[in-house]
């Protein structure tokens, strides 16, 4: 649910190599989000951003 452009929760479906910052930027405080697929890279995600 959608509450002031923050969300519970985000499926990832895209299993091409994206940014990941938006996708938290829309998550409210203890949101999940779920990946799903396999990219050919590990996934990089920068920690500073997520304190």
């Amino acid at each position: 649910m959608a509450v002031n452009g923050t969300f519970d929760g985000i499926i990832d479906t895209i299993s091409a190599q994206h940014p990941l910052l938006p996708l938290l930027g829309l998550l409210k405080t203890h949101g999940k989000l779920v990946v799903i697929g396999a990219p050919e890279k590990l996934l990089e995600l920068p920690a500073f951003p997520l304190l």
